[in-house]
């Protein structure tokens, strides 16, 4: 996914950097299982870092990343750089014309995609990764429902995947099912934490998706 990303604002021909070894967590999950005391630390010394570098913007991969720091950090602190997920970003890139999408296929997959709790309810970003995977010629997009705002929750957010795993699995095969039934080869997401919970209630799920993916995985292939 990092890697993956790399690639393609290097392809966009984005100047960008990495904290490397100074990157710490973003905190998300103290602030989700109540360690508000821990959380309010991490916050502030992230913001703090952050403001150091004189940065323009922060791109992050993770959909609980961008809530926290978007929506849950500045209650700590003013973050001066601004925001975006991957897919706003690639958006962005393509809507410049700085990537362009190829395909070595004549036939069409058929994906459809999870919305991640905090990328969509909670942060609206829905049309952006759609947008994308309607640009990639080797895919046809598909929804599976509800979806958008209705979408049901992979299982793994809140804590439940640390917490009650077995909980969080089941509730993930759920959600492979109603991919199925969407009648899609591929499923993918924008959330390390929904892609690792479905992966593992794909596992379980009575009729399995052929191919779950990360989106960045499925723009690199065009």
């Amino acid at each position: 996914r990092d890697r993956n990303t790399c690639r393609i604002l290097n392809q966009g021909g984005v100047d960008f950097g990495i904290l490397g070894d100074d990157e710490t967590c973003c905190g998300s999950v103290l602030k989700r299982i109540g360690e508000m005391e821990s959380f309010e630390k991490q916050a502030r010394a992230n913001i703090e870092m952050i403001n150091s570098t004189g940065v323009e913007t922060v791109v992050t991969s993770c959909a609980g990343c961008y809530k926290t720091i978007k929506q849950d950090w500045p209650q700590f602190g003013t973050l001066k750089p601004r925001i975006l997920h991957t897919v706003e970003m690639i958006r962005e890139l393509m809507e410049k014309g700085k990537i362009e999408f190829t395909s070595r296929k004549n036939d069409k997959k058929i994906v459809t995609y999870h919305d991640p709790c905090h990328l969509g309810r909670h942060c609206r970003v829905f049309d952006a990764p759609r947008e994308i995977l309607d640009r990639l010629p080797h895919l046809k997009l598909v929804e599976m429902y509800p979806t958008r705002e209705f979408a049901m929750c992979c299982g793994a957010g809140g804590g439940v995947m640390s917490g009650f795993s077995d909980l969080a699995v089941k509730i993930a095969a759920g959600k492979i099912q109603k991919a199925v039934e969407a009648s899609s080869d591929i499923l993918t997401s924008a959330c390390p934490f929904c892609l690792s919970n479905l992966n593992q209630g794909n596992r379980i799920a009575k009729t399995q998706v052929k191919e779950i993916a990360d989106i960045t995985d499925l723009i690199v292939q065009s």
